[in-house]
């Protein structure tokens, strides 16, 4: 139950806020314009009614983006070219063939660069630095015993050594 003392006051306030809210005036009381101004939210607009003074407007990112965090590097190493071992004639089996070199590409995307190494997956960067997408043609050294040789690429981001890709390509030996 509310006491009657309290009814006026309580009278006054809700015309108060009818008065910022609705855009009505009461007799003696000051006329108070009411306006809406755009405050940008993320990709949506929404508007506040505002009173005497004007709302500020502020830009925030949404929820689910971030404009300072930068994706973490990724590397992709593939083999454009297979190599081949050269083929040494004999007298019994004249027929020879010059060894193939293989052709590697990479591409880093989170880094203005790349660091290659060749049978070196432990140095980063030991054969050169070069672009975040290319390829190289490499010489494929094959040794003269039965079976296969096998050599390893390996690539990273750009003064990011901890992520890295490394293939190993294999291809047999004709002694």
């Amino acid at each position: 139950m509310m006491r009657t003392g309290h009814l006026p006051r309580l009278i006054i306030a809700l015309a108060g806020l009818c008065l910022a809210g609705c855009g009505a005036t009461q007799a003696g009381s000051p006329a108070v314009e009411s306006t809406t101004t755009p405050v940008s939210v993320g990709t949506t607009t929404s508007t506040r009614p505002s009173a005497d003074k004007p709302v500020d407007q502020t830009t925030r990112p949404s929820s689910h983006t971030s404009a300072t965090s930068k994706p973490a590097p990724t590397v992709s190493i593939s083999v454009v070219r297979q190599p081949t071992c050269p083929v040494h004639g004999t007298p019994d089996a004249p027929f020879s063939s010059p060894g193939t070199d293989v052709i590697i590409s990479w591409k880093v995307t989170g880094a203005s660069g790349a660091a290659v190494a060749v049978d070196n997956p432990n140095i980063y960067g030991a054969y050169g630095m070069y672009d975040a997408t290319g390829q190289l043609t490499l010489a494929f050294g094959c040794s003269g015993t039965t079976g296969k040789t096998t050599h390893t690429y390996t690539v990273w981001s750009a003064g990011v050594k901890d992520v890295s890709k490394t293939i190993s390509v294999s291809a047999t030996n004709n002694p």
